[in-house]
């Protein structure tokens, strides 16, 4: 009984040696490892910064074209709107009506006298009044 008494602690002594002998030189080992990883993580960190910024100007190109896309479509609903106001609404004295009346005259007169001479200052209005829409 006594000799596995001191079988058992001898042992236990050389397991405990073993142990703190192990965790001495081979925890050197896992340290190296785990700075070798944070040395990857630091290299690694600096391409993820760099992927960041990149992608941020990216999506600010991206902004700043569908901003001015914007601008554009507005800007063309605003020429459009302006366009068909003009052309539903004729202003008073302009070209179009001068040149009805005229041919109304021109029409009373040329049944009374001669439908040539109304006909030929007719076809000169019209291409006035053309010109200045243009």
């Amino acid at each position: 009984m006594l000799i596995q008494r001191i079988g058992k602690g001898i042992t236990l002594a050389i397991l405990i040696i073993t142990l703190t002998a192990c965790s001495l030189f081979g925890g050197g080992q896992k340290k190296k490892e785990e700075e070798k990883k944070q040395a990857d993580a630091k290299n690694e960190s600096v391409i993820d910064q760099e992927l960041k910024k990149q992608y941020q100007m990216y999506n600010e190109v991206i902004k700043y074209q569908k901003e001015q896309d914007a601008k554009l479509i507005k800007e063309s609903e605003e020429r459009y709107k302006k366009l068909k106001e003009e052309s539903d609404k004729p202003i008073k004295g302009s070209s179009e009506e001068k040149q009805k009346a005229k041919e109304a005259k021109i029409g009373k007169e040329g049944s009374d006298d001669s439908g040539d001479s109304g006909g030929s200052s007719d076809s000169g209005d019209s291409s006035d009044s053309g010109g200045s829409e243009e």
